[in-house]
């Protein structure tokens, strides 16, 4: 088994998470390492994210909100965006 193992400041920065990505967490409280994965998806549905999706299946889970200057994006399932042209009032 190879080991793929890095440290925090390798890890690659992010702006947007799919539903099938992972966070992984090492905890050593009691000295012992252990390993706990967390699926976004377990996180709300509700994330509002200030750019963009690049197309209609651009990675994305149910229920994610996205915006920019001229557009407003809903994730409707995963991988599938719908938007709507904004309007002043």
């Amino acid at each position: 088994m190879a080991n793929n193992s890095v440290t925090v400041s390798q890890l690659p920065n992010t702006t947007f998470m799919a539903s099938t990505d992972r966070i992984i967490v090492l905890s050593n409280t009691s000295g012992n390492a252990s390993v706990r994965t967390i699926a976004m998806s377990n996180f709300s549905n509700n994330i509002i994210v200030a750019s963009a999706p690049a197309n209609s299946s651009s990675n994305g889970f149910a229920g994610a909100i996205a915006y920019d200057n001229t557009h407003f994006y809903v994730c409707i399932a995963n991988n599938a965006w719908v938007r709507t042209s904004l309007a002043s009032f």
